[in-house]
């Protein structure tokens, strides 16, 4: 089963900002280069190396904010769950996991391996029951538990 990743607002607007950012980069360079062909001063091949890059650069920032804002899930099947966070993916066992704990007043859902280390899952809170009974439902040895506790490796607040 498949559960898409919930970007925070704050992700979003800089996600925006990058293309904006982008399409600016690109349209600025591409309208030095067009200028500098028209112009009579010849430049050397470093000036249209530095302006290729600098049209190829933007294009390639986007494609990478792109495929992390289309493809950004977790993947619970066959015994694996996959996280997949635009080209980048990890794959752990389900059998290592101990236990899934949903904080009911912070809405964090994490996971917890054997080895001791966790995964904070990053879904929409509406999706957390149905992402521990899938998990659940691959591997029976896995706990669940609720908690409202404030997490205290934060640091405490005055």
């Amino acid at each position: 089963m498949k559960f898409k990743y919930k970007f925070s607002s704050t992700l979003k607007i800089l996600f925006v900002c990058i293309y904006a950012l982008a399409v600016i980069c690109f349209t600025w360079n591409l309208i030095r280069l067009f200028n500098s062909l028209t112009s009579e001063i010849a430049l050397d091949s470093y000036k249209y190396i530095s302006l290729f890059l600098c049209l190829v650069l933007p294009i390639v920032i986007s494609i990478f904010v792109t495929a992390i804002w289309i493809s950004s899930y977790y993947v619970v099947e066959k015994g694996k769950l996959k996280v997949k966070f635009g080209f980048m993916s990890d794959s752990y066992s389900i059998k290592d996991i101990d236990n899934i704990i949903k904080n009911v007043r912070t809405d964090v859902l994490v996971i917890n391996f054997k080895d001791e280390s966790s995964l904070k899952v990053g879904i929409d809170k509406k999706d957390f029951d149905d992402f521990s009974a899938t998990v659940i439902k691959e591997n029976k040895d896995v706990c669940y538990g609720e908690t409202d506790e404030i997490d205290k490796s934060k640091g405490k607040s005055a």
